[in-house]
């Protein structure tokens, strides 16, 4: 009888214990989806401002290149430039729950393993992304941006944000660039471009990152019944 009660005790603690490991999966692949949904809309926003950041960096490269300059096309330049070089584009990625499954050790808990490869396959290129977008601003918006101190007037932009930045095309203010010098703008276009062909690398990341949170979203949303 000791024995059978021993026993009992083995399994009753053993279907405790399956029972709250498998309460806690749930749980994690709920937030998973919540962290998901949230990643969807800040990558649209950001395949969005980041695919017309790399058209104004292509007009703008093309207005550098475009001499004799006119007043309209100085203009131009003075607008693609506030709205754009400046503005950031990087994702904030929703890690908390892959941070903890990964971090914790609990990535055990999930059951089906196409499942938790796929959440760390998420993971990796998560960071692959964040990677693409750190080289982009420092090893080439910073640079822009150092240039265009050379280039550009800041006496014009004083009542210009990137809101409102669009006035610049009808002011009645005569613009004028800092410098005509061929070779400092060529160098300046050079970066420009630089930086437009690694922003358009990490649209192309956005996009698929986003087809495989939209097919995570849709597996889980299944498999562990989220509302």
């Amino acid at each position: 009888m000791l024995f059978t009660a021993v026993t009992l005790g083995f399994f009753a603690e053993n279907l405790r214990e399956v029972y709250v490991e498998s309460h806690r999966e749930k749980q994690y692949m709920h937030t998973m989806v919540q962290d998901l949904k949230e990643d969807t809309i800040r990558i649209n926003e950001s395949i969005a401002l980041s695919s017309a950041k790399a058209n104004a960096l292509d007009s703008l490269i093309r207005n550098i290149y475009a001499k004799p300059y006119t007043d309209s096309s100085i203009k131009m330049m003075y607008y693609l430039f506030r709205k754009y070089m400046a503005a950031g584009t990087e994702v904030a990625f929703s890690q908390r729950t892959i941070n903890q499954l990964i971090n914790s050790g609990n990535l055990r808990l999930i059951k089906d393993i196409s499942i938790s490869d796929s959440i760390v396959l998420y993971e990796i290129n998560t960071r692959q992304i964040l990677n693409q977008y750190t080289i982009y601003h420092e090893q080439y918006q910073q640079k822009a941006r150092e240039i265009s101190n050379r280039i550009f007037d800041s006496y014009y932009l004083l009542d210009y944000s990137r809101g409102n930045a669009n006035k610049l095309l009808k002011t009645n203010v005569k613009l004028k660039l800092m410098q005509d010098d061929e070779k400092v703008l060529k160098e300046y276009a050079n970066i420009v471009y630089g930086g437009k062909g690694l922003l358009n690398a990490y649209v192309t990341m956005l996009k698929a990152q986003k087809r495989r949170g939209k097919n995570m979203i849709e597996i889980l949303t299944k498999e562990y019944s989220v509302e």
